[in-house]
Parts: C-alpha cells; sequence; structure tokens
C-alpha cells in the first residue's frame, strides 16, 4: 500500500527549484549581516535557522536554533524548529526531546502536540503518537493538520475504520487536497467500500490531474465494481501518464496486462 503524506500538486520545476535555492540564500547572507549588527537578538537567529533548514544546512541550522536557546531559554519557537529539524535528519529522539521541551513553555501550543505526534508516529511509538494527537485536537478543535496526521496514523496501523473518520473530519475543516482524499480512498478499499473508494479517488484527481497512482487504484476499483467501461477508460489515463515512469513499472506492467485481456 501506498501512502501520501505530502501535498501532491504544486511541484516545483528544476528552474524553480534553483530560482527558490538562489532568493533563499540571498536572505541568509541578508539575515547574517543583520546577525552580525545585533547578535544578542534571538528572533535574529531563528529566522535565520529557519533559511538554513530550507536550504537544508542542518548543521548551521541547528547551532542558530542553538545560538537562540542560549539567548533565551524560554524560547519556545526555538525548540519548536530545532525539532523539526532533527525530524527531518530522522534524529526522532532528539526531536521529541525538543518539542516537550517547547510544550514546558507553552503546554497547550497544538502545533506543539502535533509536531510531537509526528515524531513518536516516525519511531513508531503509535500510542504516544496517539495521545499527543489528541492533546493537539483538545487544544485547537480546528487544528486541521492533526486530523491527517492522526488519519495517517491509523491508516499505517490499518485501523482503517478510524482512519476514514479523521480524514472526514479534517475535510469538514478544510475541503482537504487531493493526498487527503487518496489516502480516504485506500482505506474505504480497505473496508471493502468500493464506491466510497472511486468517489474519493475521483475527488483527488480533480483536485491534482497529475497524481497517477490514483489513476492506477481507479481501474482496480472500477474491475473490482464490474464497471467496465469506466475501468477502460482509466486504463487508457493511467498506461498514458504512468509509461516510461520506473516507480510505476510493475504497476504499468499490470494494467498493460489487463488491457491486452480486455482487447482479446
Amino acid at each position: 500500500m501506498i501512502i501520501l503524506t505530502s501535498f501532491l500538486y504544486g511541484c516545483s520545476t528544476p528552474d524553480e527549484e534553483q530560482q527558490r535555492e538562489k532568493e533563499l540564500k540571498r536572505e541568509a547572507s541578508k539575515l547574517e549581516m543583520g546577525q552580525e549588527l545585533n547578535p544578542i537578538d534571538p528572533e535574529g537567529h531563528i529566522s535565520l535557522g529557519k533559511v538554513y533548514h530550507q536550504l537544508g544546512e542542518y548543521e548551521k541550522a541547528i547551532a542558530s536554533f542553538q545560538t537562540a536557546i542560549s539567548l533565551d531559554e524560554n524560547h519556545q519557537h526555538a525548540y519548536n524548529n530545532l525539532g523539526l529539524v532533527y525530524v527531518d535528519m530522522r534524529l526522532f529522539l532528539l526531536a521529541i526531546d525538543m518539542f516537550k521541551a517547547a510544550l514546558e513553555i507553552v503546554p497547550d501550543n497544538p502545533a506543539f502536540f502535533n509536531n510531537l505526534g509526528y515524531a513518536y508516529d516516525l519511531s513508531d511509538r503509535f500510542d504516544e503518537a496517539v495521545e499527543a494527537y489528541r492533546n493537539a485536537i483538545e487544544a485547537d478543535p480546528a487544528f486541521v493538520d492533526t486530523y491527517y496526521n492522526l488519519a495517517d496514523a491509523y491508516l499505517n496501523q490499518e485501523s482503517y475504520v478510524d482512519a476514514i473518520q479523521y480524514y472526514k473530519a479534517g475535510i469538514e475543516l478544510d475541503g482537504g487536497d487531493a493526498t487527503v482524499y487518496f489516502n480516504l480512498g485506500l482505506a474505504y478499499e480497505e473496508t471493502d467500500e468500493v464506491l466510497n473508494a472511486i468517489q474519493a479517488y475521483e475527488k483527488g484527481v480533480s483536485l491534482d490531474a497529475d497524481e497517477i497512482e490514483a489513476y492506477y487504484r481507479l481501474v482496480l476499483a472500477y474491475q473490482k465494481q464490474g464497471d467496465d467501461l469506466m475501468m477502460r477508460r482509466y486504463i487508457e489515463t493511467f498506461l498514458k501518464r504512468a509509461e516510461g515512469i520506473p516507480r510505476f513499472q510493475k504497476q504499468y506492467a499490470t494494467i498493460k496486462m489487463l488491457q491486452d485481456l480486455e482487447n482479446k
């Protein structure tokens, strides 16, 4: 099962990525100059650390956030941002410690609980992840990211009914994006709610027509429904979009075989 955890739309071209990197480097240079002029301002170090983080310069980001903490040991955002860097470095125990430190300063911050839950989830501490996510929702019932993260966690644990509940709760708050609808479709498939799965996948591709995996799932769902017309429609779409893409090689072979059988 492929579970998507990032946005499906808004992908940047190589040229756009290069331009963004140039802009971030210019911003880093400006912030470095400001830091030299006022080295005891923790906010400047945090701003610089965020830019380093976006550039993938993790060691520099860590140094900036640690400097901010040395200047203000009660600056919750320094701990939180340091935790986010550790998550990207897959240093989950350190990340957990940082998010807990942020929560000691601001005990009811939903974003900090959400990040703590995510770090627990990535380190396979599911029960603790659920507790943190639920604390985030209790702190702010409108904090939509937590509903989706909790749903993803349940989906990974094969608790499909719970996953559906939290995807739907998040959708009620913000309408959902293509990733959410794709994962909701997976959960519906696993509970044999094929029509609901189809509706979720089709909503997802209406939001992002480039999500190739969703077309593959739609072929299989319509096959299960016995709807040959719609199945053939999505066979053509999937094969056209997946051709030549290495990560879809197995799915491509499966659907091509299905198409050959249909054409006999």
